[in-house]
């Protein structure tokens, strides 16, 4: 056998052996998948490919599972299923740039990481909307161990208000569907005074904290009937008083922020009312009174 023949016959065995070890490659071969939009083949594949020796440590295998789990997420109708395809999609997204030195692929792995951290968010407002509560403190907890996995130093301290004032309001809702569980009315105290910690001049904290004092001590007012003994009514005045004061502080600040808004007016006039103010009671009135309708 000449010397050249030799020669060909080792280039086209290497080349061969070039284009099955490709063949082969679950990497490869989930890329091919994923751009055909087989995802399911595709997630077969790149679980195979990352537990390779060959793919374990590779930027790029990790980012392309990420984007296959973050697909497939997106098209899930089960919330539990959804939530845990997520979590894998999250996890090596967030892998991919840790191996990513030289940051080949960190700008898309990071976008798609904070697309995925910002749909807790809102699965947490969502939540809110359908009065879920303990699904909403799921996601907005996760939302925040997202953010913090990638940027530990990232303020959060505005989405931490916008979602705790949220979600007072939805335990004053509860609260308000069934009073005699004052548990709910607690939680939503506790929501609205957290919210104050982190930003004190919050409006709809104060306004919102401030109705529901005062709201509660309505209530106990209401439930006042003519069998009650006497003793039981004066007990059942001075714990509405209580609310009533504790609700005056929360109305002027809200009020001091706006003096103009009507709902803060009305309020403090029905607070000072319910005080037996009626000097104060009748200044708020007067002060609604004079602002023009268009204003209202």
């Amino acid at each position: 056998m000449s010397m050249i023949r030799r020669l060909i016959i080792v280039v086209l065995a290497t080349l061969s052996s070039v284009w099955l070890a490709a063949q082969s490659d679950p990497l490869v071969e989930a890329l091919r998948k994923y751009q055909a939009g087989d995802l399911a083949a595709a997630r077969t594949l790149i679980d195979e490919a990352v537990r390779l020796p060959a793919h374990v440590e590779d930027a790029e295998a990790w980012l392309l599972r990420g984007f296959v789990y973050k697909d497939i997420f997106k098209g899930a109708t089960d919330s539990g299923i959804g939530d845990l395809l997520r979590d894998e999609a999250l996890a090596s997204l967030y892998t991919s740039i840790g191996l990513d030195t030289a940051g080949s692929y960190r700008e898309n792995a990071a976008q798609a990481y904070d697309f995925l951290a910002r749909s807790y968010f809102n699965d947490a407002a969502k939540a809110l909307n359908d009065m879920d509560h303990e699904r909403a403190l799921a996601m907005f907890a996760k939302y925040k161990e997202a953010t913090y996995r990638k940027d530990p130093e990232a303020d959060l301290r505005s989405r931490e208000v916008e979602f705790i004032n949220a979600l007072g309001t939805v335990y004053t809702k509860l609260f308000n569907m069934e009073r005699k569980d004052t548990a709910w009315f607690e939680m939503a105290v506790g929501s609205y005074r957290l919210v104050l910690e982190l930003d004190p001049e919050n409006y709809g904290a104060n306004y919102n904290l401030a109705t529901l004092y005062y709201n509660r001590g309505v209530y106990n007012i209401q439930r006042i009937n003519a069998d009650d003994e006497i003793p039981s009514i004066l007990e059942i005045q001075s714990a509405s008083r209580e609310f009533f004061q504790q609700a005056l502080p929360f109305m002027l600040k809200a009020h001091d922020m706006n003096p103009e808004r009507r709902e803060t007016l009305l309020g403090l006039e029905g607070i000072y009312y319910s005080l037996q103010d009626q000097n104060n009671s009748d200044k708020f009135r007067q002060l609604f009174e004079e602002i023009a309708p268009e204003e209202r």
